[in-house]
């Protein structure tokens, strides 16, 4: 078995030490090997782990911690069985220790096994037997006149089964391939009218894909009494917030009323919310993953739509999955995959780009660095096109870069005056940022830019027409969202100063700057706050140093959030150092929906 474990750049921080003071404290047997390891599951946790997978430990991981070696696996596991505090699967007790020897906290255990089991119970009653094979084939001929990379095999799967997982770059169709799942089973249902329920993580992902659903429906023409879902929520309002508990209204006692739940940049989705998503869908309702495996994974613990996706191989589709559909559509499929993972027919990934031309070059960067391909991606770099690539500044030099080559992006905002105009402007160009904080960090731009463009206007105030904001918390009864962007411009009648976003249907919000949410500059934004963001032209900026958080999954990101062009300040070391590096999380997800067996 292998095990997968973050990058060994422990930092240890108080309540890791607090933790593991507080279950040797609790423990029949107090031990040293309890404290290492409590210390360990605290501090994994936070950077995102859902488990440390002890026989991975190393001595380097120990002496981080300020322990001099890792203790024999056989004595380190008996000691945690013996302690009192240790439980297996299934026991109460405040850490797990599961079969392969990962180590939980209960509560992440409990959500890995509850979405697990979830996820099981689906893929047993795969495919769906009640629905009229003839008229299935009929309706994806009639939307898929053509066979289009594998969108087509993507809605076959959604409409023969219970759960169906779309994974695919930026520009490979996911949004279409979503309309025209709608449009087909909406055609399958008849009479009967289906109920959707859309969502994505962020109020922001919600808003960009009600948009572009509306824009999608009309560039495929589709019929008039076809009745797409017209709305589209954040997961947590989907769900229904109760006010600040971790709980919500619908869970497996009051599930939603929906017989199809799409769930578009799934990436992003932490563990638990979607543990608690799938407990509030009812058993016989659809469920339908899109998202990016390649892209950042959620903040919070937790890699969960990439561990549903892939093994970390590329498998290709499946050969039973290829078997129904050449049986139904008489259309063959390449590149079939005879893994028996009972997860692998209804995982589809969609590899042909519609977005990128060859010559723009972004594809095949995107597709190397994604890969880890540091010399494939450092090769289309170097060409011409639509990218560019030059070594980050030095730090004495990076203001004066700055002022050269990226104010001039942002002067334009001052002579602006017509709202949507600026709006307009501000998704022309972005610059993405690493990190948050040090020199090339995204706090350092914004406040370098937004000093050199208070050089240019006459304003004592915190706000200045002209200036990018970004929302950092969701605001219901405001209707803002957290990765909204806004811009800063006089009011055409009386000369204050508000605050204007987009609005549903591409009509124009303005607010006076008291009202708005938690904000920040926009100037500069960091890869993570990017995500679900679309520019003309961006500007990646790479530290000068290595950082742990510096992966192939970030820069792709942030490459990919491009349309047209691409700057990249980088060195050559460490944009190699990027790109070799993969973030892997420990979870016991992975193995157990890809095991043959379906085993843990």
């Amino acid at each position: 078995m292998k095990f997968f474990m973050a990058d060994p750049e422990l930092e240890v921080h108080f309540i890791d030490q607090h933790f593991a003071a507080l279950m040797n404290r609790l423990a029949k047997v107090p031990s040293p090997e309890l404290e290492l390891a409590a210390k360990l599951v605290s501090n994994f946790r936070e950077r995102g782990d859902v488990c440390v997978a002890l026989p991975a430990i190393t001595s380097i991981h120990a002496s981080k911690i300020g322990v001099p070696d890792v203790p024999p696996l056989k004595s380190w596991v008996r000691k945690l069985r013996a302690s009192g505090v240790v439980g297996g699967p299934g026991e109460f007790a405040p850490l797990i220790l599961d079969k392969a020897e990962r180590l939980y906290l209960q509560r992440y255990w409990k959500y890995e096994d509850e979405l697990g089991r979830n996820l099981q119970a689906r893929l047993k009653d795969n495919p769906i037997r009640d629905f009229n094979q003839t008229k299935l084939a009929q309706n994806l001929e009639k939307l898929f006149p053509v066979q289009s990379d594998l969108q087509k095999v993507a809605a076959f799967v959604a409409a023969t089964s219970r759960l169906c997982v779309i994974s695919g770059a930026p520009g490979t169709g996911k949004t279409r391939t979503i309309v025209l799942i709608c449009a087909l089973l909406i055609a399958l249902a008849g009479k009967r009218e289906l109920n959707f329920a859309l969502a994505a993580p962020t109020g922001k992902a919600a808003a960009r894909l009600k948009e572009t659903i509306a824009q999608t429906r009309l560039a495929l023409r589709l019929p008039e009494d076809v009745k797409l879902p017209a709305d589209a929520s954040t997961i947590q309002r989907l769900l229904g917030v109760k006010g600040d508990s971790p709980h919500f209204r619908h869970d497996a006692k009051n599930p939603l009323p929906a017989d199809v739940v799409i769930v578009d940049e799934a990436s992003m989705i932490d563990l638990a919310l979607l543990a608690k998503l799938f407990d509030a869908v009812r058993p016989d309702a659809r469920v339908i993953l899109v998202g990016d495996k390649g892209q950042l994974a959620s903040v919070e613990a937790g890699s969960a739509f990439r561990d549903i996706c892939t093994p970390g191989l590329e498998p290709g589709t499946s050969a039973s999955l290829a078997e129904a559909f050449a049986k139904c559509t008489g259309e063959e499929l390449e590149g079939t995959s005879a893994s028996e993972a009972p997860i692998h027919p209804v995982v589809v990934e969609l590899r042909r780009n519609y977005r990128f031309t060859p010559e723009t070059g972004i594809a095949e960067l995107s597709s190397a660095v994604n890969q880890g391909d540091s010399e494939g991606a450092i090769a289309v770099l170097k060409s011409s096109g639509r990218i560019r690539w030059r070594p980050t500044p030095l730090v004495k030099n990076f203001e004066r870069e700055l002022r050269e080559r990226v104010l001039p992006r942002f002067e334009k905002f001052l002579t602006l005056t017509d709202p949507a105009d600026a709006l307009n402007q501000l998704a022309e160009f972005a610059v993405l940022c690493a990190l948050r904080r040090g020199p090339f960090g995204a706090e350092t731009v914004n406040g370098l830019l937004e000093r050199m463009l208070r050089e240019r206007v006459e304003s004592d105030g915190r706000y200045h027409g002209g200036e990018p904001v970004i929302i950092v918390r969701n605001d219901y009864n405001v209707g803002l969202f957290n990765g909204d962007l806004g811009i800063v411009l006089p009011d055409a009648s009386s000369g204050e100063l508000r605050v204007f976003f987009r609005g549903e249907d591409s009509d124009v919000l303005n607010f006076a700057p008291g009202r708005l949410p938690a904000h920040q500059p926009a100037f500069a934004l960091t890869v993570h706050k990017s995500q679900g963001s679309e520019f003309r032209d961006a500007l990646v900026i790479l530290p000068e140093r290595d950082a742990p958080v510096l992966t192939r999954e970030l820069l792709y990101t942030g490459v990919t959030r491009v349309r047209e062009t691409v700057e990249v300040w980088a060195t050559e070391h460490i944009l190699r150092q990027t790109i070799e590096r993969k973030i892997e999380r420990s979870s016991g997800l992975r193995d157990r929906l890809w095991k043959k067996d379906g085993g843990s």
